[in-house]
């Protein structure tokens, strides 16, 4: 059953996938820190409002994932900032999240340098999201 894109629902389904993945474990074994994503607005998208995904990863593990407000999503030590849109091309592997740093058509909040010694773990974060099955609201007007 598909969840809604960026939905508690959603936080719950990418939480249990990253937390099943041997490869996000390996490549993530010495990451400490909380990450956040924020997710533009885009209402001509079906995306009223501004929000987070605050993921609090340690070890190779996610403690936490949960959708949140832009306040809680600043507060996390790497803040990633994009359109709906945007999320929407990596979440479909369609846009590399470190390319789209480098471009900025993603904005980092945080140290860069620190991230890309974790481009492996940050591909199986992606990786993770493709397994969920989602309903963009774009697509479904959900």
């Amino acid at each position: 059953m598909s969840v809604r894109a960026y939905s508690p629902e959603w936080a719950a389904a990418f939480k249990n996938e990253i937390n099943t993945s041997d490869l996000y474990k390996a490549a993530a074994a010495t990451w400490e820190g909380t990450v956040s994503l924020v997710v533009l607005a885009e209402p001509d998208k079906q995306v009223a409002d501004t929000y987070g995904v605050y993921m609090d990863l340690w070890h190779g593990e996610a403690r936490d994932v949960r959708i949140c407000s832009l306040e809680d999503a600043n507060a996390a030590d790497y803040v990633l900032t994009g359109s709906y849109s945007r999320w929407k091309q990596v979440a479909k592997k369609e846009l590399d999240p470190i390319k789209a740093m480098v471009l900025g058509q993603i904005k980092l909040k945080g140290n860069f340098t620190t991230l890309v010694r974790y481009t492996k773990a940050a591909q199986q974060l992606v990786e993770a999201t493709t397994r969920v099955d989602v309903s963009w609201p774009d697509e479904t007007g959900a």
